[in-house]
């Protein structure tokens, strides 16, 4: 069997190639588990992208969101981070007249989404990934995850000039 075939991120736009002008095509994605690019493990990706055929090759439009498992920057537990990729670009055809590899239409007609999709998402994973937005982080002394239980530790005495700055972290 065809393993391209078989990858829904590889979609045989070779049909369109032979269509008119404005000709346009949705292709939907509902994957459940994908690993893009070799390295990027992703959950429930869905979306959809339409294809449209324009002089130059055809012009991609579309959203894909997907659930990647992450580190929380604060406490260290693994959550699931929502990533949006909002993809517009125009595949070039014939490939000599690309100037990205990415954007390119090969002459198979099978365009590979995997390299996109990557560097789509990539740029959408946060720095700082965060589980929530009130997050606590860990106990700076016994290293307890504060989300789960609050420390016993007597409180250090403070620089009396900094005295404000605590009142500020204590409201929140």
């Amino acid at each position: 069997m065809n393993s391209e075939r078989l990858d829904p991120l590889r979609l045989n736009v070779g049909f369109l190639l032979h269509q008119s002008v404005g000709f346009s095509r949705i292709f939907e994605f509902d994957i459940p588990s994908v690993t893009v690019g070799g390295d990027l493990k992703l959950s429930g990706l869905r979306g959809d992208l339409r294809m449209t055929r324009t002089a130059q090759g055809l012009y991609g439009q579309g959203r894909m969101e997907a659930w990647l498992p992450l580190d929380c920057s604060r406490c260290l537990d693994t959550f699931e981070q929502t990533l949006v990729a909002e993809i517009g670009d125009l595949f070039v055809y014939p490939p000599e007249k690309a100037d990205d590899p990415l954007l390119a239409i090969p002459e198979t007609g099978i365009l590979d989404l995997h390299p996109l999709f990557r560097e789509t998402l990539v740029l959408a994973i946060p720095l700082q990934p965060i589980c929530q937005p009130k997050c606590k982080g860990l106990c700076p002394v016994c290293g307890g995850n504060r989300n789960i239980a609050p420390c016993e530790h007597q409180n250090d005495s403070i620089d009396p000039r900094l005295e404000s700055l605590r009142n500020l972290l204590s409201d929140s």
